[in-house]
């Protein structure tokens, strides 16, 4: 495991050394042989292109409030996540050496401003804040970690080349992902893709994981805290590792997958993505997505009888003009998931990033709890034609039907009775000129309420974020 806290001074400090070097080099008479041979000048100037001229590093600032409230059947709605953060992020990613080799690298600091209430999924949390080594007592802490370390190699070209990753990176391949928080969540493994002009084939493969919440890349497990020692025991999940297959279309794209979780869960997928210019203002956005899993059953999974479970979704969306109109379906069959609902990780939640592309999700909820069917309708609009192209709003809805009635039932024990519907709303704003330039500010409120199933509590949610990126070089 690597511990990041004490690692960005380090870090910074070798980027500011290595930069002094290249300045450095650049004023030595590269003919002088009492200096450095004409292959040392070759190999510095190389390097100071790769690493410096040809690089890219970006300062990123985040501030994220938000307030949830959850209300149990019969009772009022009580706090249940009130956050407030900021970020600051550096985000280096060189060129390639001899136009090969490079890295990249990502650091933050998440801060914790005032008073927060339950896991927002953002700050670190503590499972033991009393230290008594006794979890169930957890609160949210400031934190700086190295969130990316990557070597990073490409050989040949687009017609027939190789690109690789390893190290502590994001993947993005098969049935694996690399999702974000504030910063990204990211591996301790390695990903390799061979692309063939529009055809590429790749595997992955990683042993730890760090998300927001960790300060650490820490091995997966079948627990949804981790394995952390202060909490109850959890069997580790030796590895995960997925094999993926994308071909490009004129306009769209075909993209398949398939991984499993050392002992714990196989899955695969299929995405089909296809786009008409229904005219020259309107274009038509479609997209199918297939997720297929199953548990091995055993020790690890804790699942006995374990049966293939499914997601299937169709998705649309029309543009002309401001309006963007957005409509999909999604059914979901997950007999065997302990925890009712359909399972995209090669692990449970928060050990791992699932590759999936969801068409009828909600802010709250992503609609799939086992035999739940949903339907979304939903709008947007970007004010251009009335002379502010900063100002977009939008308004969706959800409803499922057939949800789990009792999450905890097993097998024939459980019926399908539920419903559930969201609201949410969203008011975007991005500062296109001035000194404010690259500001974005967007509002999210929702709503969430279920009937007739113990899956999840009627809900309240609010976000409200800042963010701003700062191009340094």
């Amino acid at each position: 495991m690597i511990k990041s806290t004490n690692k960005l001074s380090v870090l910074s400090l070798s980027i500011a050394a290595a930069l002094c070097t290249f300045s450095a080099q650049t004023e030595l008479d590269q003919n002088d042989e009492l200096n450095q041979s004409v292959a040392a000048v070759d190999l510095s100037d190389e390097a100071k292109k790769a690493f410096y001229d040809d690089s890219k590093l970006n300062l990123h600032s985040f501030l994220y409030i938000r307030d949830r409230e959850d209300r149990a059947p019969g009772a009022d709605f009580k706090p249940q996540i009130e956050n407030q953060t900021l970020q600051l992020a550096m985000d280096y990613r060189s060129g390639y050496l001899k136009d090969v080799v490079g890295f990249d690298l990502w650091a933050s600091t998440l801060m914790k401003v005032g008073d927060t209430v339950g896991q927002s999924e953002i700050l670190l949390y503590d499972y033991d804040c009393n230290d008594d080594g006794i979890g169930g007592d957890g609160c949210e802490k400031t934190n700086t970690s190295l969130n990316i370390a990557a070597l990073k190699v490409k050989l040949g070209d687009e017609q027939l080349g190789f690109a690789g990753r390893a190290g502590y990176t994001r993947i993005n391949m098969g049935t694996i992902r690399s999702s974000w928080g504030l910063n990204p969540h990211s591996y301790r493994g390695f990903e390799g893709k061979v692309s063939m002009g529009k055809f590429h084939v790749g595997y992955a493969w990683a042993d730890q994981f760090k998300n927001d919440w960790s300060d650490e890349f820490k091995d997966m497990t079948n627990a949804w805290h981790q394995g952390d020692p202060s909490m109850s025991a959890a069997q580790k999940i030796d590895f995960i590792h997925s094999v993926g297959a994308i071909y490009e279309l004129d306009k769209g794209v075909i993209d398949l997958g398939y991984g499993q979780g050392k002992d714990y869960r196989d899955n695969w997928q299929a995405l089909v993505k296809y786009s008409w210019d229904l005219s020259e203002d309107t274009k038509l956005n479609t997209a199918f997505f297939y997720h297929g899993g199953k548990y091995v059953e055993g020790k690890v999974s804790k699942v006995d009888n374990a049966e293939v479970e499914s997601y299937i979704a169709l998705g649309a969306d029309i543009k002309n003009g401001g309006f963007t109109f957005r409509t999909a379906y999604s059914q979901t069959d997950a007999p065997s998931d302990p925890g009712g609902a359909y399972n995209f990780r090669l692990t449970p939640w928060a050990n791992s990033d699932n590759r999936n592309f969801m068409q009828a999700t909600s802010q709250i909820e992503d609609y799939n709890p086992d035999g739940t069917k949903a339907i979304k309708l939903g709008v947007d609009y970007n004010f251009a034609s009335w002379g502010i192209p900063e100002l977009s709003v939008g308004l969706s809805g959800n409803y499922g039907w057939d949800v789990i009635s009792d999450k905890s039932a097993k097998g024939d024990a459980r019926t399908y009775d539920g419903t559930m519907y969201s609201i949410d709303y969203n008011i975007r704003y991005r500062f296109l000129e001035g000194g404010l330039k690259g500001l974005n500010v967007n509002f999210f409120p929702a709503y969430f309420r279920s009937e007739d199933t113990n899956y999840k509590n009627d809900r309240n949610d609010m976000k409200l974020m800042f963010s701003y990126s700062y191009a340094a070089k």
